[in-house]
């Protein structure tokens, strides 16, 4: 079980925050045969804090009496500091008060090596700054939150409903009923679940009501192992809230990072213990009942407020922030504002919620909103590629002037069309539009450059496909791949080129978009691999003239001379100067041995 709750997560928290920084990238890859170069964007000011010291890892529960920490080895210390995870005594030491967990040394042995400093973008929240660490897609953070989620849903579910069986609350057939109406539909939507879902099944089909009991204990008890508690009594753990459970697992993810480095006497910072037990939380975890304090807590619980940033892609204020007060438990809602030249590009998860006793950060993120042409319509957004559909030139400067180009790029056919990523907006002295790009044509030599390029709509379009078709033609030569997942992951087939494919819907992945298949599978959307529509090329042609066959598509190397009216077989078509951005280029027909033209004055198509 606990192997299972790894696997829907995305990854280990503790990795995330030991894998360094990588700005958020895309990358040409949707083609079976381009390589995977990445693409960065700028990045911003960060505020480096110095950890010295980590916490041990606990699991949190919560109730009306408050927040209770249950450490996950009670007879450590809270916390160990730098040098202590340096020293190979103190270690051993640490080791030797649990003698019965036989790899207890993989964890303690890689202490030293999660004390590092951490840097955060201004106002980041946790979740946003465990997907940058991780080099995850900008956006990709609200995938994470209902991975970690649904492991909380499961443990939370598993456990509270398996203790109110027992203890009597519920009737086996409530029991079932729950797993069949809750639990189960929510386990069939994530992969994965397989395993989890044929255990369940099959324990509920035991008819002998005390084998049911047995494997359910069973059941129960593994998932109480997995979060490291289980001294609870069955009336304490069956008051235990799904509902309340998940939505404290949000409010942690959505919170900012700050909450969980804690400032030290020495100007240090400590990690807090709950980025290692990856966010292990459940909450009314006992029984409501309390015994009132004759001695009041002198420093009682005290609401928090909530502050609302709106902020654009690098952190940059674009509105005055609001601060929102109110008593403790109480329910906030926050809502965007419109923001003349920006249009709001990311809503928080945590833009409703309640106060609590920690302050809480909602941050509202917009891009420019940048107009083209006389239609109105919106240039592309910032981390994603667009192409040059004419002649165009890259510039040092915003001022178009021979002496700020850097490169020019002749006007080529659409397989071979000049592509960038945006990296940002702005505007010539004159008012005319910019995009602030990186060259992202990989096996050329303008790779990497970065300059200005116009914004005209008429010269430069999104790279990928925002509207349905109905019909897919395949024109990459090397053919393209269809996915079981939309991130393009699981191969299940192979298109080549020509393919036409049926189409039933286009869906979002990030800045990017895949056509989904009539048979479910995802494909790129990509306008350099595919065509909208039905594209036929001749199966045959016949030569008008005497023509030479070649062994590349540049027409060198020849190696066969036809005769006038000679019939060859077509097996494909591409276009000379691929990667030479100074060049034209010129239709060539693939035919068995090489290549020859795809001039109209040699060659005739035929049927």
């Amino acid at each position: 079980m606990n192997r299972l709750i790894h696997k829907i997560t995305i990854s280990g928290l503790t990795l995330l925050l030991l894998g360094g920084v990588v700005s958020p990238s895309i990358a040409f890859a949707d083609s079976s045969t381009t390589n995977n170069s990445s693409v960065t964007t700028a990045k911003t000011t960060e505020q480096t804090y110095n950890v010295q010291s980590i916490g041990l890892p606990y699991t949190l529960v919560s109730d009306k009496t408050g927040i209770h920490k249950v450490y996950w080895y009670g007879k450590w210390p809270d916390s160990v500091t730098a040098t202590q995870a340096n020293d190979p005594v103190f270690i051993q030491g640490l080791n030797d008060l649990y003698p019965e967990i036989p790899d207890i040394s993989n964890f303690t042995g890689t202490l030293a090596s999660m004390i590092v400093p951490i840097s955060l973008l201004p106002g980041e929240t946790t979740i946003d700054y465990l997907v940058r660490s991780a080099g995850g897609e900008a956006g990709s953070g609200a995938d994470f939150i209902d991975s970690m989620t649904t492991s909380t849903y499961m443990s939370s579910w598993i456990i509270g409903n398996s203790a109110r069986f027992k203890t009597g609350q519920l009737t086996r057939d409530d029991f079932q009923a729950n797993y069949e109406n809750e639990f189960r539909p929510k386990m069939e939507k994530i992969d994965g679940t397989e395993g989890l879902i044929k255990s369940y099944d099959q324990i509920f089909a035991t008819e002998d009501d005390d084998t049911f009991k047995s494997l359910i204990s069973s059941m129960m008890g593994g998932m109480l192992l997995g979060t490291h508690l289980g001294t609870e009594s069955d009336e304490q753990l069956a008051t235990i809230k799904t509902d309340d459970s998940v939505r404290q697992m949000r409010a942690m993810l959505t919170a900012p990072m700050t909450n969980y480095l804690h400032l030290q006497a020495d100007g240090t910072y400590e990690l807090d213990g709950l980025v290692l037990s990856e966010f292990q939380a459940l909450s009314s975890w006992f029984v409501d009942v309390v015994t009132p304090d004759p001695d009041p807590d002198p420093n009682p619980a005290t609401s928090q407020p909530v502050t609302v940033h709106y902020v654009d892609a690098k952190g940059k204020q674009v509105a005055p922030d609001k601060t929102l007060t109110g008593s403790l438990g109480s329910a906030y809602a926050t809502n965007a504002l419109t923001i003349k030249n920006y249009k709001l590009s990311k809503s928080p998860a945590n833009a409703k919620g309640t106060f609590t006793s920690q302050a809480q950060t909602v941050t509202y993120v917009y891009d420019p909103e940048i107009q083209t042409g006389g239609s109105g319509a919106t240039v592309a957004p910032e981390g994603s590629a667009v192409y040059g559909l004419k002649k165009l030139a890259l510039y040092k400067k915003t001022s178009f002037t021979k002496k700020n180009r850097i490169t020019v790029y002749a006007k080529k056919s659409r397989q071979n069309r000049p592509m960038f990523v945006v990296t940002g907006y702005t505007k010539s002295a004159s008012g005319a539009k910019r995009y602030k790009v990186r060259d992202v044509n990989h096996h050329s030599k303008t790779a990497g450059k970065t300059g200005y390029i116009t914004a005209k709509k008429s010269v430069v379009a999104p790279v990928y496909y925002t509207k349905k078709t109905n019909k897919i033609t395949v024109t990459n030569p090397s053919g393209i791949n269809a996915y079981a997942k939309k991130n393009l992951t699981k191969k299940k087939a192979h298109y080549r080129q020509g393919q036409v494919l049926k189409v039933k819907k286009i869906v979002h992945h990030n800045l990017t978009t895949r056509f989904v298949l009539t048979n479910g599978r995802y494909v790129t959307a990509n306008k350099k691999l595919v065509i909208a529509g039905k594209k036929t090329m001749p199966k045959k042609i016949v030569t008008k003239t005497a023509v030479n066959r070649y062994r590349t598509a540049n027409l060198t190397k020849r190696n066969r001379h036809y005769r006038q009216n000679t019939v060859l077989k077509v097996t494909g078509w591409t276009y000379s100067n691929a990667n030479n951005f100074s060049k034209r280029d010129t239709l060539r027909y693939k035919v068995s041995g090489g290549y020859v033209t795809g001039n109209s004055r040699y060659v005739r198509g035929i049927k």
